[in-house]
């Protein structure tokens, strides 16, 4: 096994042993006093150790695929096309077992979600790439400046507001990216710009999905299982002209069970990361969770150093830390989250506090008929919440995408819904 993979390892276990610890004091705890504020501080240690898990855990293991496996992946379009696929895959079955089976939706919302989709797809398709030419510490570093495109593109459109101290805002951000930029050794102008770009195509999301979605009523898993056929055949195309005659390598029997897993495990641990992220919104703060946001930027960069020995300076470490305090105030100027790794301003189902187990079928199915019959609304699994692009992750499902931006305001929001708090 490849030293890099032993390494990505050590790492998953070492949060899921911390993640271990945390989870079991808490249930220690709340037995012992069940409204302890202890309880409820331990349940968002342990939802932050679990989404710094997956999502480092992916970043990292995005790299190692992108550079090392087989000497290097030669078709990054339909790796990440193969997890657009995995990502409706889960979502179906997450909402049959949930009893919530996708339904048929209107011409509108299946436009606005296939726009959505069509963004998601290039904005991870870009970040992935992105890897074959840059280190995740400046990739990560390069992903403080999300906040930018969203605030600017925002304000072009109306959503956001302009003011002194958005663009106060926007202009330490802006100098922090330069600075960090500058200070990179191993500069190099594909991976820089591929990292913009992604930005620029998770800016468009977030905009598609304010105008189109917001008043849908789709849940998260929902929105991921009807944008799934437009990501995969977003990236189609461009997969048969650059990277069909690179595809004969999966002929091979050991090369296709290996990039199987591949596939598999990352699309696996972006599931259960947009999983965490819906607890994570509803038990924290805004505030509170840009400040787990930036904190898991610097711990990625820290892992990307112990992983794969990668090299960072004292002026970059300046550059990233300005652009992350210029995200900081923007959250505390407009009391608006700041998020890694997702969807924007989508509205999520409320996953019970403590579930084991999944729901039963059998008293769903029972029930709601049950209601149709009375005149009542199918059961929901509570009020609708947000949360802001990029815990995206869903990433971005699959990212890493992981980067950090924020809801502006003056967005429309669903009446009773939560403030909002940013790939495969």
């Amino acid at each position: 096994m490849s030293p890099d993979i032993v390494s990505i390892l050590e790492e998953l276990l070492f949060f899921l042993t911390l993640v271990c610890c945390s989870e079991g004091t808490r249930r220690l705890v709340k037995r012992a006093r069940p409204d302890s504020r202890a309880a409820a501080a331990l349940l968002i240690c342990s939802l932050v150790l679990g989404w710094y898990s997956v999502s480092i855990t992916l970043v990292l293991l995005n790299k190692w695929v992108m550079k090392s496996w087989r000497g290097g992946l030669n078709f990054p379009l339909f790796y990440t096309m193969s997890h657009m696929v995995l990502k409706g895959f889960f979502s179906f079955l997450y909402l049959v077992m949930s009893c919530h089976p996708p339904g048929k939706q209107r011409r509108s919302v299946c436009c606005g979600v296939s726009l959505v989709g069509v963004m998601t797809a290039l904005d991870v398709a870009a970040s992935n790439m992105s890897f074959l030419f840059i280190t995740v510490a400046f990739y990560t570093m390069l992903k403080s400046a999300s906040l930018i495109f969203i605030l600017v593109l925002g304000a072009v459109l109306r959503i956001e507001k302009c003011s002194a101290g958005v663009a106060a805002t926007v202009l330490l951000i802006s100098i922090g990216i330069f600075i960090t930029s500058y200070g990179e050794t191993d500069f190099d102008l594909r991976g820089f710009w591929l990292v913009l770009g992604s930005e620029v195509f998770a800016a468009l999301r977030w905009l598609a999905t304010q105008k189109t979605l917001q008043s849908s009523g789709l849940s998260a898993m929902q929105t991921v299982f009807y944008m799934s056929p437009a990501s995969s055949l977003t990236l189609a195309p461009f997969v048969w002209v650059r990277e069909r005659e690179k595809l004969h390598v999966l002929a091979e029997p050991d090369a296709a069970g290996q990039y199987f897993l591949l596939v598999l495990l990352p699309g696996f641990l972006a599931f259960l990361l947009l999983l965490v992220e819906v607890h994570l919104v509803k038990v924290t703060s805004s505030l509170t969770l840009a400040v787990f946001g930036n904190l898991k930027s610097i711990v990625t960069i820290l892992f990307s150093i112990f992983v794969f020995g990668e090299k960072t300076t004292a002026l970059q470490w300046s550059g990233l830390l300005l652009a992350l305090a210029g995200m900081l105030i923007y959250a505390r100027l407009k009391n608006k989250s700041v998020a890694v790794d997702s969807l924007a301003s989508l509205q999520y189902e409320v996953l019970p506090q403590d579930e084991d187990t999944w729901p039963d079928a059998a008293t769903c199915t029972a029930e709601e008929p049950q209601k149709a019959s009375a005149g009542q609304s199918p059961t929901v699994l509570g009020a609708s919440d947000q949360i802001a692009p990029g815990l995206e992750d869903f990433a971005t499902f699959d990212e890493p995408a992981l980067d950090a931006h924020a809801t502006p305001a003056g967005a429309d929001q669903p009446a009773g819904a939560a403030t909002p708090r940013q790939a495969e």
